[in-house]
This record gives C-alpha cells, structure tokens and sequence, in this order.
C-alpha cells in the first residue's frame, strides 16, 4: 500500500472479524488495514505513516491484559488527534475507562457496520473541522504578525524620518548655505566646489537610503523583479559597484581578488551591483581613512563565495545576526553619520533572491568580513549565453 494512500487501521481478535469491516473504512474512502497481532500492532503504530482513522475491537485488548492498548496507542506520536473508536461489552466500567484514555467513541457489542460507519463519519467529519480551524487560527496568527512587524516597521520608519533624516538633510543645506555665502563673498572656487561636492555626496547618501527603503519594502511583498543572467566578469561588476558609493573610495586603500574560477557568475547583475555596493559603502563608513578595504571571490562546494572585509571598528559578537534587519544597526558610524541598517537588510533580501545567504564575521577593533554565496542552482536557472 503507498504510504500517501489514506487509510484505515483495524485491529481485531481474528481475521475474520476484522475483514468484517473493511467494506466500512472502503466506503469512506479508506484502505483498510487489518491487525490481529498485538506485537505487530504496537510495532507498526511506531511509524510515521499514520493511518486517518483506528478501530480496536475489546476482544483484542483481552490478550494482552497487562497492556492498555488505548493509552499506548494514543500516546503515539502522531496518533492524538486521530480518530478512534473502540468496540466493547455492555460494561459502563469499561466504556468511561476507555473513554478516559483517550478513546473518541464506544461501540457497545453486538452492533452493526452502520452504526460503526455513522461514528467513523462523524468522527472524520470532526478532525477535518478541527483541522480547517487550526489552519484558519494559524493563517490569522501570521497575519496578525505580519501586521505588527509592519506596524513596527512604519513606527521605525516614521522615526528615521522625523529624527535620523533630518541631520543629513541639515547638513545638505548647511553646505549649501555656506556656499551661496562664499559666493556672494567672492570666496575661492576651490573651497566651494569642496562643499558643493560633499552636499552632493550627502544628497546621494540619502538618495541610496531611499532607494533601499523602497527596495527592501518591494522585495518583502514579493514585487522585485529578478532577471538572472550570465555576468562574464565578477572583477568588473566589483569596480562599477564601487563607483556607485557616494563619495567614492574616500582615501581608502581597495583591493579586488577574484579567483579565475569565480570569475564569471550567474546572478542579477543589477541587484548583484547593489549588494556589493552597499556592503562597500557599509566598510567604508565604518572603517577611518587610510584604512584597508577587499572584495574577494571564490568557488566553494558548488558555490561562488564572495566578501567584502575591512579593517574598521568590528561589531560585537551578539549584534551579528540582528544588523540583517532594518532599523537594527547602530545608529551611528565611526564618522558621526546615521544609519538605519536598510542597506544590509537590502543585500540580505537580495542574496536570498539569488538563493544564497549571507553572513558576517567580525570582532570589534579587528575589522569585519561579510560573505554572501550564490548558489548553482541560479546558474542551472539560466542558458548559456543568456
């Protein structure tokens, strides 16, 4: 009998009797199965392929009086829920022992295949209701979860907006102010096109926040497009993606290795880009000047392995796995500049797109070393050439 088949476990005191029910348990749709050794019962009741319903005829039991069958049985795992009903004497002793030991009916004997369906009917009916609400309370369990998380995460981002936002912003317009001062003051090109360049770099520090904020909320719905393709050099995607950081290297000291088996990959190029220029943007920020930052990439265990490591401030132990969510990280940089942790739980969302993960080893005052995979199956996903 497959195991997926839905079946029906009848355990009687001969083979005659048990055969007796099978056209019931066939009625409902069931394939019975019968039992007339105790040891066989108990042995074959250990599995994982559980039957929908159970029988157990009084006459059985009586071989074994040592034993509770219904107490054994029931305390199986698996076997809680199942329905079972039991057949017995005229006996109100036994009808509320067996009861009382988790038996779900009492057919008293003699009675008729009917009667035993009529239970078996109800008692399936039942579980399956019980079984649609268990569902019901655990859909609006999620549900109700998944609000809340929504709901801390617009507290979160109402935060940021009226409090994280608004130094840079200030700073953005106290460049500008300074500017337009040294310009009506005749002031040299040479300091206002200084200033002008670090307004525009807080601009683009905030245009990228925005960005991941937006990213991370449509990846989290599901409504991020992934369009996976053959990248011919890893090498190259690395240097563009360190052109998108605002501000550029910033008298950091780079470093590219790329193993030439690592070289060509198969990902989204575009999310690939951002992932990489986040974690570099993140190093930077966290790492003072003159400071040493690599990208580095290899194969592993039908994988590609890639990281980014610096030398900066290092993050302690406990806050390894936490700085994937947003709003998590440490509001500020070694460089006095907010950060809201959307850029890492961007890379987080994207690399599990990809099928990778992605994790951080570090400690603090030794630097730290993120490393994301991507995984085969992405390359299996695309033809060649594509």
């Amino acid at each position: 009998m497959p195991d997926s088949a839905p079946w029906a476990l009848i355990a009687m005191h001969s083979e005659e009797r048990a055969a007796g029910f099978l056209p019931v348990v066939e009625e409902l749709g069931l394939t019975g199965r019968t039992y007339t050794d105790v040891e066989k019962l108990l042995y074959d009741t250990r599995g994982e392929n559980l039957p929908s319903a159970l029988v157990l005829d009084h006459g059985l039991q009586e071989r074994v009086p040592k034993l509770d069958l219904v107490t054994i049985i029931r305390r199986r795992k698996g076997f809680e829920e199942i329905p079972f009903v039991y057949l017995g004497p005229a006996n109100v002793a036994l009808h509320a022992k067996v009861i009382e030991e988790g038996a779900d009916a009492y057919i008293t004997l003699p009675t008729r295949q009917t009667v035993v369906k009529a239970h078996l009917v109800s008692l399936l009916e039942r579980r399956r209701a019980e079984g649609a609400m268990r569902k019901a309370f655990e859909e609006a369990r999620r549900f109700e979860q998944a609000y809340k998380e929504s709901e801390r995460m617009k507290d979160d981002l109402i935060h940021m907006l009226v409090h994280d936002l608004k130094s840079p912003i200030s700073s953005v317009m106290g460049l500008l102010d300074h500017s337009l001062e040294m310009l009506n003051g005749q002031g040299g090109e040479d300091a206002v096109e200084e200033l002008l360049s670090l307004a525009r770099s807080e601009s683009q520090h905030l245009l990228n926040l925005a960005a991941n904020i937006l990213d991370v909320r449509r990846m989290k719905d599901g409504h991020m497009p992934f369009h996976p393709e053959h990248i011919e050099s890893l090498t190259d995607l690395a240097k563009s993606a360190l052109g998108d950081v605002s501000g550029g290297p910033r008298d950091r000291h780079f470093g590219f290795l790329v193993r030439p088996e690592a070289e060509t990959v198969v990902g989204d190029p575009k999310l690939l880009r951002r992932i990489l220029a986040n974690l570099m943007a993140n190093a930077i920020k966290h790492t003072r000047r003159g400071g040493y930052i690599d990208f580095r990439a290899w194969s592993k265990d039908g994988s590609v392995v890639l990281s980014v490591r610096d030398d900066g401030e290092g993050i302690p132990e406990s806050d390894h796995k936490r700085i994937f969510n947003a709003f998590e990280q440490s509001r500020h940089t070694i460089h006095d500049r907010y950060d809201t942790g959307m850029g890492l739980t961007f890379c987080k969302l994207a690399v599990e797109k990809h099928g990778g993960r992605i994790w951080v080893e570090s400690k603090v005052g030794r630097g730290s070393t993120f490393y994301f995979t991507l995984p085969d199956q992405v390359a299996a996903a695309v033809p060649a050439g594509a």
